[in-house]
Order: C-alpha cells, then sequence, then structure tokens
C-alpha cells in the first residue's frame, strides 16, 4: 500500500479520501443529516493533500476539525480522516510538516474534545456513551485527553515505521547502501594491504643498510689502529650509510603513521559495475561507456583506477542532488588509457530550485584560473603519478565537475600472460 502511495502522488490518496468520505461521511449524515458534510469533506479531503500537498491537507484538517463547533453539531466521526492525514503526513512529510501536523492535530483534536464535552449537559446520551454525572464528564475529558495525544502519537510513529521499512528495509536502495560500504572497505584493505607491501620492502633494505653501516664501522676502528689518517674517509663512509638508513626509517615511519584502516578484499575494474548499480539505486543516472580493448591490469593498477572512480562519485553523492546525470568514459587506445567521468550537478541543483538566472562571465573567468583543490583530490593525484598519470580536475560552470585521468603508458602494468 505505502510503496502505491509512494510511487503514484494523486491517485492513491484521492482513493483513500473517497473510502474515507464514503465511510465516516456517511455515518455522519446517518447520524446528523447532512449538515455534516461540510466538515466530513474537510476532513477527508485532507487526506486527499497529504502526499502531494502537505501544508494544504493541515490546513484542511485544521479547518474540518472546528467546523463541528461553528455548526453546533455532536463530534463527528470523520475527526478520524485526521489521523489518518497526520500517518501519512508522518510517512511522506519533511520534518517540519510532519511536526506542525502532529501538534496541530493533538491540539485541536484536543481543544474539540474538550469543548463538546464541556457543551454537553449532564444526563444527555452520545453515541451511546451517557453522562450521569459531573464527575463521569470529568473522567472522560481525561480519559478522551490522552486517547488523542496517544492515537495521535500512534498514527505519526505507524506512519514514519512504514515508509523506513518500504524504502529501505530489505529494498534495492538498503543493498545499494550495503554495496557501497563494502566497496569503501575494500579500497580500505587495499590501502593497508599496499603498506603493509612497501613497509616489508622498506624493512629488508634498512636492514642490509643496517648491516652495511656496522661492517664499515667495524673496519674503520680497526683501519683507524693502523692508520689514523683514514679515520676521516671511515666516517664519511659511517655517515652515509647513517644518512640512507634514516631516510628508510622515516619513509617507513610516515607510511605506518598514515590513517589505519581494514577491509575484506582486493577491488579491481571488475566491481565497477556493482559500484554504479548502487549509485543508480541512490537517485543518479549513471551511464557508463567503454571504448578500444580494455587490457588485463596488475591488481595495483586496477585498485588505482577504481578508487579514482570511487572517489570521484562519493564527491558526486556529498555534492549534488538525487538525480543528478554521470557520465563514465573509459577510452582504451594503443598502450594509454583515459578515464573521464562527468557530472551536470550544477544544472540539475538550478532545475530544481528553479532559479531563473544562469551562470555569469565571472563564473567562466573563476573556472579558467581557479583550479579545484582539497585533500581527496591531491590523494587522487599521488595515486595516478604512482602509475605515471596524470588528473585533471574541471568545474564546468552552469554544468558541474568534470574528472580526467590519464595513463599515458598504462600498458606496462598489464598482466603478463
Amino acid at each position: 500500500m505505502f510503496l502505491w502511495i509512494r510511487d503514484q502522488k494523486w491517485l492513491p490518496s484521492i482513493f483513500l479520501a473517497l473510502m474515507a468520505f464514503l465511510i465516516f461521511g456517511g455515518i455522519d449524515v446517518l447520524f446528523q443529516d447532512l449538515i455534516a458534510l461540510p466538515a466530513a469533506i474537510l476532513l477527508t479531503g485532507s487526506i486527499a493533500f497529504a502526499r502531494s500537498w502537505p501544508w494544504l491537507s493541515i490546513a484542511c484538517f485544521s479547518v474540518g476539525l472546528f467546523v463541528p463547533i461553528i455548526l453546533g453539531l455532536e463530534p463527528q466521526i470523520s475527526q478520524l480522516a485526521a489521523t489518518l492525514s497526520l500517518l501519512l503526513l508522518a510517512a511522506f512529510g519533511s520534518t517540519t510538516q510532519r511536526s506542525v501536523g502532529y501538534a496541530l492535530n493533538a491540539l485541536l483534536g484536543s481543544i474539540t474534545f474538550f469543548w463538546v464535552l464541556v457543551n454537553l449537559p449532564v444526563g444527555v446520551n452520545v453515541y451511546g456513551i451517557e453522562l450521569p454525572t459531573l464527575n463521569s464528564k470529568i473522567f472522560i475529558g481525561i480519559a478522551g485527553f490522552i486517547a488523542t495525544i496517544a492515537v495521535n502519537a500512534n498514527a505519526w510513529f505507524i506512519g514514519r515505521l512504514l515508509i523506513t521499512r518500504v524504502t529501505h528495509v530489505g529494498t534495492n536502495f538498503d543493498r545499494a547502501i550495503l554495496e557501497r560500504q563494502v566497496a569503501a572497505t575494500q579500497l580500505s584493505l587495499a590501502e593497508q594491504e599496499r603498506r603493509f607491501g612497501i613497509a616489508r620492502d622498506v624493512n629488508d633494505l634498512l636492514l642490509e643498510q643496517v648491516s652495511a653501516t656496522m661492517t664499515s664501522a667495524e673496519a674503520g676502528i680497526y683501519s683507524a689502529k693502523v692508520d689514523p689518517t683514514i679515520a676521516p674517509r671511515m666516517l664519511e663512509s659511517v655517515l652515509d650509510g647513517l644518512k640512507k638508513s634514516y631516510n628508510e626509517i622515516r619513509r617507513l615511519s610516515d607510511l605506518l603513521g598514515l590513517q589505519k584502516e581494514k577491509a575484506m578484499a582486493l577491488p579491481g575494474l571488475r566491481d565497477l559495475n556493482g559500484l554504479i548499480v548502487s549509485y543508480r539505486e541512490f537517485g543518479y543516472r549513471v551511464n557508463f561507456r567503454q571504448t578500444g580493448d580494455a587490457l588485463s591490469l596488475i591488481d595495483g593498477a586496477e585498485l588505482i583506477i577504481y578508487r579514482i572512480v570511487f572517489e570521484s562519485l562519493e564527491n558526486v553523492r556529498k555534492h549534488t542532488p538525487d538525480g543528478t546525470s554521470l557520465d563514465i568514459d573509459f577510452i582504451w587506445q594503443g598502450n594509454a588509457m583515459q578515464v573521464v567521468i562527468k557530472d551536470n550537478g550544477e544544472e540539475t541543483s538550478r532545475a530544481l530550485e528553479q532559479t531563473l538566472g544562469g551562470y555569469t562571465i565571472e563564473d567562466d573567468q573563476r573556472a579558467l584560473v581557479e583550479r579545484p583543490i582539497g585533500p581527496g583530490l591531491i590523494s587522487m593525484q599521488e595515486r595516478a603519478a604512482l602509475y605515471e598519470g596524470n588528473i585533471e580536475f574541471v568545474k564546468v560552470p552552469g554544468v558541474g565537475f568534470t574528472v580526467s585521468a590519464a595513463f599515458p603508458n598504462i600498458a606496462k602494468y598489464a598482466k603478463v600472460n
């Protein structure tokens, strides 16, 4: 039901409103004649507008709750329609609309209930409930107030629960989030594995250099005893060895000082399809194209290219609205390859905000002079440089952002069959 309401804005809401009008309005007309119709129309009409025009829905049930007081009627069954409207508002309205809807529904419902209760004479029978004494009116007033708050609170929570379940739990969107988390975790492992590999190499090299320095120092001790003039040369040799060892230790320290991360697998170009599908589920229109004959690259090179695509998509997700179009092009030509990721995030944002003005000459000038910069972009450039690659980041005024990564000698890093 909620999926139907979510995907079809007007038809389900109108259908529910008509059903509520026939049932609740019919009961009110049966007991109170045609004079009960105005309130019934307003209250059940609030259901029809709850999905698409939440503020109009709030206005309808706010006025509808007061109509019986103005017309001097008994409480109407149609007032239950305001609770159904609140349920839909809780599911599909914004945070402000949900809060205002609940507050007004509970407040106005309580006010109308107490107004009717206070003006009912003792001994009157209303819907089968007899008020024989003043104490009974007080008791019913307290119980009615608690019931009004509880019913509206339950409608609010049920609406939030249902929309959360149909939107996230077990859905494609939920799986897309999981796939994105797995992709990020895979990249974390890849980075950690690369660092450990470099650390092992640096450690082996460091051991050799320390061993050579120790040998030079021992030889210098014996040589200095025989010929003191040899001592300066031996000290220079020892110092040179210590400098090399220090540089390697510094390099190892910098490497191990990077952010500690854990993961489970090493991702590559074969995992791009799953990543692209997950971003389509997030609401982005992702187009993937590949030109030329793709090479089978070593794991490290594939990891770098995958990471460039992943970071670019993450950047789009952080800074652009849903509905943004993304073009990912892999161009293979001879020994070279290029990855181009383009989005129209700025154009989409302007369209959603209904901004009338376009970009200006100043925007063009800034795009020519200023270059996007940041820790993430610098990190991508450093990674690409490991495989003789170069990355350019360009902001296209009025359109969006473009990432272009070129690897002119990528064939050097192809797997050997």
